[in-house]
Formats: C-alpha cells, sequence, structure tokens
C-alpha cells in the first residue's frame, strides 16, 4: 500500500500535472491567438479577462479525466519498450480509439454506403492499432534520447490540429472536429515530457487543476452572463468553444426569455413606453370611412432592395412614387420569415406561429371576415405558395380563402395580375359599396429569373442578386398596373404596400429566408398611401398591425384577441407615446427571436439563452455586438421578450389556452422552459401531466431526467409513464420496461416509441415509422411537422434499413425535406435510389440542397458519366456551386481530355505551388466565356497566372476556391496553355464554359373554385 502510494506521489499523479501543464500552454496559446485574432468582435479588452477567470478554470476542469486518460496510455507506451502485453494494450487502445473516430466520420457524404463504411472503419481501425504497436516502443525510445524535439514535434501538430479543427469545415460534421480535438491534445501532451519527472512542478499544476474543478460551478454562473464572449468562442475557439459548452450544461444562462424576475405581463411593461392597444380602444387617429381598402404584399421583397429605401439600383420606380405620395415606415418588420405564417399573421392582426404550435388560433377572425361584417366587398388575387410551407396548420385558413368572398388562386405573373383586377374592378366589383382588395405577388420569390425587359447585371455573368432585382423591377410594374387599374376605378382608395418577409443572400451565412431573425430576411418595405401628407416614419412597426390600423380608421370595433397596434398617430403625423418610444416590432423562428425598439435590435438565440444587441444606426447590418457596454438594455429587452412569449395565447378559446404558462413555450420548442414543465409531471390535473410528459419527450433537455425517473417511478396514468420513459430514452437512458410496453400502446405513443427506439438503432418500430411517414405524405409536403419529419428522416438513416427506400423516393419532391432525404438515402445505401437522386440534382433549382444530393450520389456510386454533366453546369453558373470542384475529384471527372487536373496533393503527394499545362478548349453547343475553377490547398491563399500568356482576370470565390474569367479570345482556341502558381499549393483546376441556371418549371394553375366576373359575363 506505502509503495502503491509513493509511486502515485511521486510518479503518476505529478505526470498528470504534467501533461495538463502543457495543455495549459496550448490554452495560453489560443487565448492570445483569438483575442488577437478577433479582436474586431470583442466589445472591449475586459472579455478575454472574463475568458481567462471564468472560462480557463473551466477548461481545465474539463481537461482533468483526459489528462488521465493521456498518462495511462503513456505509461503503456514507456512499459511496451519491455513488456509484449502493454505493447499489444497500446495498439487496442489506439484501435479502438481509430475505430470510434472512424465510425463518427464515415457517416458524412463519402461512406454513407455500409459495402464503403464497414472496410473504412475495419482499415482505420487496424491502421490505428497497427500504428501505435509499431510506433509506441519507438516514440518512447524518441522521447528519452531527444525531448525536445520530441516536444516540438507534439507543439507544432498540436497547432496545426488546433487550425483544422477552428478553420477546416467550421460548424459541419462534428465527428470530423471531435477527432481533431483528440489529436490536438494528444500531440500537446507530447510537450510534457519537457517537465515530465520534475515531480514538485506537475503536483503543483494538479493541485491548481482540482482547486479549478472545484470553483467551475461559480465560473460556469458568471460565464451565463458574458453573451458576447460565450458567442465568439463557440464560434471561433476549438479549446475554450467547448469549455463554454460544458459551462451552459453545468449552469444555463439565467434566461431572462423565460420570465425569471421580469415582468408579468406584456401590458404591465409597455405602459410605460408604449400604447399598444393590446387590450380596449385608442383614440381615433384616422378617418378612412367609406374608402376602398388596397393591400398589396410582394413575396421575398427585402426592404434595402426599394428604392424608396435607399437602393441604388432603379428596381422599383412605382413603388418609389407611391411612397413619395403616402407615409413610409422605414423599420418594418414581419412576424416571422415564411409566408405562410407572415400572411396569415397579417391577415388576424397577430403571432400565428406560436398560436397555431399549440393548436390555438383557427377559429381567428381575419380581416376580410371583419370587412364583410361591416359592408365592405372583398376580394383576393394570391398563388396556392401561400400556404405551402407547414400547411396541414393551414387547412382552415386555406379552405375558407382567408374568408374572401371572392378569390383568384393560381400562380399568375404581376402582368397576369394586373390584368385580372381590372377585370374583376370593371365587372366584378359594385361600384356602390367600399371594397378591401387583396393581391399578392409571387415575385421575387426564388426561383429567381431574369426578365429581359428589366435588366440587371453583365448578361455573360449573371449572379442571383442581379435575377432577384429582376423580379423585383418586373413585380414593381405589374404594381404600376394594378395602381392604375385602382385608381380608374377607385380614386378614394387607401394602398398599403408591404411585403411577408425579405431575402438572404449570405449576409449572415444563409441563403433564400426562414432561418434567421436579421433585417435581410425580416425587414420588409411597409408604405400607406392615399392617406395624410408624405412622411418617413422612423418608429418601429409591424406588418400585423396593418389590421387593426385599418379597423380603427374605418370605425370598426377592435376584437380583443388582436395584439397589433394601431399606426393611426404616426400616419396623422400626431404626437403618440408609441412615437416617443420608439416603436416595437417582434420577431422568431424556431431558433431565434428579434426584439426591435427604436435603434436596438435584441436577437436572442432561444435555445442558448445567448442575446446579442445591436444599434440599427451605427450597425445597420447587425456584425457588432455593443450589449455589454448596455447591460440594463439587454435586461429590459430581454424581460420584454419574455412578457410577450408569455402573452402568446392568453386571449384564445380552445384547449391549450387552459394550459400553464410552461406547457405554451414548451410545446413552441423553447427548451429553456423544459423546468418548469417537468414540475407539471406533479400537477393535480392529468390531462396538464399527459401533455408535461408529451411536451418533455419533444424537448429532450437533459436536466430534466431526474424529474422523468422520479415521474416514472410514482405514475400510475399509461401515457404520464409511457411519455416519461421514451423521454428517457431520446435522453440516451436504456429502455425501461415501460419504454417496452409503449411500443404496444395505442398509435400515437406507439409511434413516438418506434422513433425512440430507432434513434437507439433499434428497428422493432420500423413498420410503425414507415406506415406514419406514408400517411403523412401530402401531394405538395409532408403533413407531419418539418421537425418531427427530421427526426422520422434521421431515424430512418440510423436504421438503415432498404425498407424505407421507396417511401423516401417518393417524398424527394418536398422542397424543404429534400436534403434530408437525400442525407437519409445515402446513409441508408440502397443503390436503387440513385436515378430518382440524379434525375432531382440534374434539376435541382435550390443552391443549399445541391450539395446533399450531390454527396448521397457520390456515397451511392454513381459513375463519373452520371456525375459529369450536373456538375459541370453547376460549376459553371454566376455564381458556381463551391463543392462542385471537390465533387468532381471525388467522381473522378477531372481528367486533361475534359478540361481538369488533379494535383498528386488529393491522391497523397507533395502539393503543386506551381502548374504548367495544356487543356483543351472546351466543347459547347452555343458560344459562352470560358471560366477557370482553381482548388487551392490553403483557405484565404492567393493564385496569380497566365491562359496562352495574358494575365488572367481576378479571381472571385470563398474559402479554398478560385474563380478566373477568361478573355474572349480563350473561345478561339483549340487549347489553353495555363501556368498558375499559389504559395501554398494548387490542388485541382477545372476549365469550363459559363452555364445558365435551371429555368424554373411553368407555374401549375389552381383556382379556389371561384368564378372570375369576366370568364362568367358579368
Amino acid at each position: 500500500m506505502n509503495a502503491a502510494w509513493t509511486f502515485a506521489r511521486k510518479a503518476a499523479l505529478p505526470r498528470i500535472g504534467a501533461i495538463l501543464l502543457a495543455w495549459i500552454a496550448l490554452l495560453v496559446v489560443e487565448h492570445v491567438a483569438v483575442g488577437f485574432g478577433y479582436r474586431a468582435l470583442f466589445v472591449g479588452t475586459w472579455e478575454m479577462g472574463a475568458a481567462r477567470n471564468f472560462v480557463s478554470p473551466i477548461a481545465l476542469a474539463m481537461l482533468l479525466p483526459g489528462a488521465v486518460l493521456a498518462y495511462l496510455f503513456a505509461e503503456l507506451a514507456r512499459n511496451s519498450v519491455i513488456d509484449h502485453a502493454a505493447r499489444v494494450a497500446c495498439g487496442v487502445f489506439a484501435g479502438l480509439a481509430s475505430a470510434a473516430v472512424a465510425i463518427g466520420v464515415s457517416g458524412g457524404r463519402h461512406m454513407e454506403s455500409l459495402a464503403v463504411r464497414a472496410p473504412f472503419v475495419a482499415l482505420l481501425t487496424l491502421l490505428g492499432g497497427v500504428a501505435s504497436y509499431l510506433a509506441a516502443p519507438r516514440l518512447v525510445a524518441l522521447a528519452a534520447r531527444a525531448p525536445r524535439a520530441f516536444a516540438a514535434a507534439g507543439a507544432v501538430g498540436a497547432v496545426l490540429f488546433w487550425a483544422a479543427d477552428a478553420f477546416v469545415l467550421p460548424r459541419l460534421y462534428p465527428a470530423f472536429h471531435l477527432g481533431l480535438f483528440v489529436l490536438m491534445l494528444a500531440s500537446a501532451a507530447f510537450v510534457a515530457r519537457l517537465v515530465w519527472d520534475f515531480w514538485r512542478t506537475g503536483t503543483v499544476v494538479l493541485a491548481f487543476a482540482l482547486a479549478c474543478a472545484l470553483v467551475t460551478p461559480w465560473a460556469a454562473k458568471r460565464l451565463a452572463t458574458v453573451d458576447n464572449l460565450r458567442v465568439v468562442l463557440l464560434e471561433h475557439a476549438p479549446l475554450m468553444g467547448r469549455a463554454v459548452l460544458l459551462a451552459a450544461a453545468i449552469a444555463p444562462p439565467a434566461e431572462d426569455l423565460d420570465g425569471g424576475d421580469g415582468p408579468a405581463s406584456l401590458d404591465s411593461v409597455t405602459s410605460a413606453k408604449l400604447v399598444t392597444a393590446q387590450t380596449g380602444q385608442v383614440p381615433r387617429a384616422l378617418d378612412w370611412t367609406g374608402r376602398d381598402i388596397v393591400l398589396i404584399s410582394v413575396d421575398a421583397l427585402r426592404a434595402d432592395h426599394v428604392g424608396a429605401y435607399g437602393y441604388d439600383r432603379p428596381t422599383t420606380p412605382n413603388i418609389d412614387k407611391l411612397a413619395a405620395g403616402g407615409t413610409l415606415f422605414e423599420s418594418a418588420y414581419c412576424p416571422t420569415p415564411h409566408t405562410s405564417y407572415s400572411i396569415t399573421s397579417m391577415m388576424t392582426g397577430k403571432y400565428m406561429r406560436p398560436l397555431l404550435l399549440v393548436g390555438l388560433g383557427e377559429d381567428s377572425e381575419t380581416w376580410a371576415k371583419l370587412m364583410r361584417q361591416y359592408g365592405h366587398l372583398t376580394a383576393a388575387f394570391y398563388p396556392p405558395a401561400v400556404f405551402f410551407i407547414d400547411a396541414s396548420r393551414f387547412t382552415t385558413f386555406e379552405k375558407s380563402g382567408l374568408d374572401f368572398e371572392y378569390r383568384r388562386v393560381e400562380f399568375s405573373t404581376a402582368d397576369e395580375r394586373a390584368d385580372q383586377v381590372g377585370r374583376y374592378l370593371e365587372r366584378g366589383a359594385q361600384p356602390s359599396k367600399p371594397l378591401f382588395l387583396w393581391v399578392h405577388l409571387f415575385e421575387p420569390h426564388e426561383p429567381y429569373v431574369m426578365h429581359p425587359e428589366h435588366p440587371f447585371g453583365s448578361p455573360d455573368a449573371l449572379t442571383d442578386r442581379d435575377r432577384y432585382d429582376s423580379e423585383v423591377a418586373a413585380a414593381d410594374a405589374g404594381i404600376g398596373k394594378i395602381l392604375a387599374r385602382v385608381r380608374e376605378k377607385r380614386p378614394n382608395a387607401v394602398v398599403m404596400l408591404t411585403a411577408d418577409h425579405g431575402e438572404e443572400f449570405g449576409e449572415h451565412g444563409g441563403r433564400y429566408h426562414g432561418t434567421t431573425v436579421y433585417d435581410e430576411q425580416v425587414r420588409v418595405p411597409l408604405i400607406v398611401a392615399g392617406a395624410g401628407s408624405p412622411k418617413r416614419v422612423a418608429s418601429v412597426v409591424q406588418t400585423i398591425d396593418l389590421l387593426p390600423t385599418t379597423l380603427s380608421a374605418l370605425g370598426i370595433p377592435r376584437p380583443a384577441r388582436l395584439r397589433g397596434r394601431d399606426l393611426g398617430a404616426l400616419i396623422a403625423d400626431r404626437p403618440s407615446p408609441e412615437a416617443a418610444a420608439g416603436g416595437l416590432a417582434f420577431v422568431e423562428t424556431d431558433h431565434f427571436t428579434l426584439l426591435a425598439r427604436g435603434q436596438d435590435r435584441l436577437v436572442c438565440a432561444r435555445k442558448a439563452g445567448a442575446c446579442t444587441l445591436y444599434d440599427a444606426k451605427s450597425d445597420p447590418h447587425e456584425e457588432h455586438d455593443v450589449g455589454a457596454a448596455h447591460p440594463e438594455t439587454v435586461k429590459e429587452l430581454r424581460q420584454l421578450t419574455s412578457a410577450i412569449a408569455r402573452e402568446h395565447g392568453r386571449l384564445e378559446r380552445g384547449e391549450a389556452q387552459g394550459w400553464p404558462e410552461a406547457l405554451r413555450r414548451g410545446t413552441q420548442g423553447d427548451v429553456e422552459a423544459a423546468a418548469d414543465v417537468a414540475m407539471l409531471l406533479d400537477d393535480v390535473r392529468l390531462d396538464v401531466r399527459r401533455k408535461a410528459a408529451e411536451v418533455l419527450f419533444d424537448l429532450r433537455a437533459p436536466a430534466t431526467a431526474p424529474a422523468l425517473q422520479r415521474a416514472l417511478s410514482t405514475a400510475e396514468d399509461p401515457q404520464v409513464r409511457a411519455g416519461c420513459a421514451l423521454a428517457l430514452v431520446r435522453l440516451g437512458e436504456p429502455p425501461s420496461h415501460a419504454a417496452e410496453d409503449a411500443l404496444k400502446s395505442p398509435l400515437e405513443w406507439k409511434r413516438r416509441a418506434a422513433l425512440a427506439f430507432a434513434e437507439r438503432g433499434d428497428a422493432r418500430g420500423l413498420s410503425e415509422l414507415l406506415a406514419w411517414w406514408n400517411e403523412s405524405s401530402g401531394e405538395r409536403e409532408m403533413k407531419l411537422d418539418f421537425e418531427r419529419a427530421k427526426e422520422l428522416l434521421a431515424a430512418f438513416a440510423k436504421l438503415r434499413d432498404h425498407n424505407a427506400v421507396l417511401p423516401l423516393v417518393r417524398a424527394l419532391g418536398d422542397v424543404r425535406l429534400r436534403p434530408f432525404i437525400a442525407d437519409a438515402l445515402a446513409a441508408i445505401g440502397e443503390p436503387s435510389a440513385r436515378p430518382a437522386l440524379l434525375a432531382a440534382f440534374a434539376t435541382e433549382r435550390y443552391v443549399p440542397t445541391r450539395p446533399h444530393l450531390a454527396r448521397a450520389l457520390l456515397a451511392l456510386g454513381a459513375s463519373r458519366e452520371e456525375m459529369r454533366a450536373p456538375l459541370l453546369r453547376f460549376a459553371g453558373l454566376p455564381e458556381p456551386m463551391p463543392e462542385a470542384l471537390g465533387f468532381a475529384i471525388e467522381a473522378k471527372i477531372l481528367d486533361e481530355a475534359h478540361g481538369g487536373w488533379v494535383s498528386p496533393s488529393a491522391k497523397g503527394g507533395a502539393p503543386s505551388p506551381e502548374v504548367a499545362l495544356i487543356l483543351p478548349t472546351p466543347r459547347q453547343k452555343r458560344a459562352a466565356p470560358l471560366r477557370l475553377l482553381v482548388l487551392l490547398e490553403k483557405e484565404g491563399d492567393t493564385v496569380q497566372g497566365t491562359a496562352e500568356g495574358r494575365p488572367v482576370s481576378s479571381a472571385s470565390g470563398e474559402g479554398a476556391l478560385r474563380v478566373l474569367e477568361l478573355g474572349p479570345e480563350a473561345l478561339e482556341l483549340p487549347r489553353i496553355h495555363l501556368q498558375l502558381a499559389a504559395p501554398g499549393g494548387i490542388r485541382a483546376l477545372w476549365l469550363l464554359p459559363h452555364t445558365e441556371e435551371i429555368e424554373p418549371p411553368p407555374p401549375e394553375p389552381w383556382d379556389a373554385g371561384s368564378v372570375d366576373p369576366a370568364d362568367s359575363g358579368q
């Protein structure tokens, strides 16, 4: 016993401390690199002080178990010199670690097929084990013979692995980054050899690490108050970022979004700030009695692409003219960046997304219904796409046509809409009655099309922005014609113009809409003309404010359930508390919320509990968090966000109206409400206990496990027991008898049980999952909730059962689910899915979906000829597919006969810093400019060179891809002599022609059943 203690005190514990000391050095290097390299992202130097004081202790405590494992492996390696069993143990240890990494990494695009994945895992396991078996004694000998060289090699390796973890495919492939993280720590541990035998030093460091473990709960709580620091470290610091995640698990941020010590209701918050008209009536500032109301909404029109909002291209002359004679709201926001939710919200004056998520709001009174009740004719012209997203939640509104008495529901161009509106005004609308007319134009929703009569950009290099602007101009031309017909027949009409949401072009790393709450996706134009003198209003407003504004101006009593505000005082240019307070707008998606007030924009990641504050005046692109400089503002806006969320559904009718507030929030997907929901497992009401178990099944919050275990052991109700048992299975607990019984329970819980078991790789419920999927398949999209559908797809991928292939192939028409279906088909590995995926890939319009389809095809063994044409097309677009060259390498289509070249480095050889070769000019059906795609070895590197002795034009592109445009003279040459150089080396080249974007399919007309007066002869 004494000998063991002596060994531990003199050898084991100090050496564990030595490894920790090496990792502390790595932590210091990261601290300096992040603090210097990303200094522009920090609000002040004090944030790096917070990183040192709060993050470093957590990181050191996190690394302590790893240091013990590293020491044990080092001891095995040391004994392998004289003990063959230890040498074998080293091989087994390293082989198992390699297998774990291989299994995780091979879940990606390259090796989804079991026929490829299994050999890869076996090979990597064997290589890891054999390499460790052979290298262990040699490394020990090197460490003893040349400790400084050994330590230096480890330091270099640690820095390289750190850089790879930080910069290679950030936010993608978690298993890949976990492997890099482990290799980084293993390499850094080599540096410990320099102090391996300094037992006092190691002991002091170990004692310091143990002290850090003791203060970790305190440090985690302090760290939870520094949002911007946490965001920056998560994005850019591999070591400290993982410590931030650990801190969030230990001490979840004290989230004002969940209520906390915030105000009890929205009214109590806003009473001192705004006159919101949430209840009761407000003074009538406008009088539109007897006047016609015309509402024009434009799909996906972002405010900053409208001339009246400062855009420098002439996209919107008609909208600009309308704004010049009316009231322009500079800061107007949609309630959510999805058409279906946004339009329904505007037509009901409510935040409909949270209501529909909990099954409320379907009985809401609509704008058209209220107008009809008070003597207005109502007519609507809109495309069926208005209800395409989450269509199952909008059945009532779709069937009723939002209560418009006349409606024309079909895909039509802006010009066609103008003609339809003209015919309706001429023949169908009684002149003696006031009219409420709504027209929704589908331009400029993607897929974007270049309209020849509205050209933007270079014809030879059109971008999505060019096409988008052309679509905007086409919509504007239609608006001009609609307004002309309205003014001819209804000259006294009040005209409102707005949009359902905006559109992103990579400003915050995304495309299209529906994903964030930054301005490019949620700030929309809002103009009211024909009511008061021309003016620009800086106060923040919402599109759901239009309905209560109209009701007030017409003298129609305001229903108590409306949430929007009357903008009459702003339009009439009268003083109002709201204008003084800066206005208010609330926006949300599944993962984010935005609260806009005055110049403040508070963006919160609702599941992480982190918020950032932006100043719209000084930082219109929302890039620099100023929350640390204004903590009171952040606190106040977080409380106001919480109050608004608590108000959702308070005045609604239905089953969910009687639920506790925590259940309403949990049903909306608010993970931060999980702890409060778990408390409801002991509620006296059986329906509340059942609903709480159902919600916790969906939230998957680890912190609720103790409450679920307790409820499972005491609950008598079968549904509560099933919910708790399956929620625990989803949290990683072994299946209990109650969970097993749930597989035989009534249909709903049986299917949830099948999902929970499938997520563990247990296929006993596969038939239920397939039935669930098949029953939910619709003509346009899945009837299942989008998140649930993704969970089913992940389950199919986990089970890899070929019976799922045909149902998944049939669902490839679902635009939102298509990338996830492709991933699932790749994981299943059934080659019979390849033709359907090829057909989808060849005509795929959605840019983010293309890489998913390409990965799936390669995983299923698509041939080079099958991949060549679509990759060639997508690589030749004005905005080329960034991954095309990498996929081309993998598909082995880059040969010199077809204009391609691959460096030996792609096959494991040395990089090629200079390339000189002759490539044939691509054969083309029509003359088109040529471009050269260059894939560099290093991201951010530069490339220079000549083509036929002439310097190539400056290269564009992102990451490691560079796009070089060749001059028109290149078309006349049969071959092109290229000489290129890049400091870090060139990985691949591809000479190809420009191609045109895939044209969208012609719209399929679909009518809601109304009779066009023009067609009926009226």
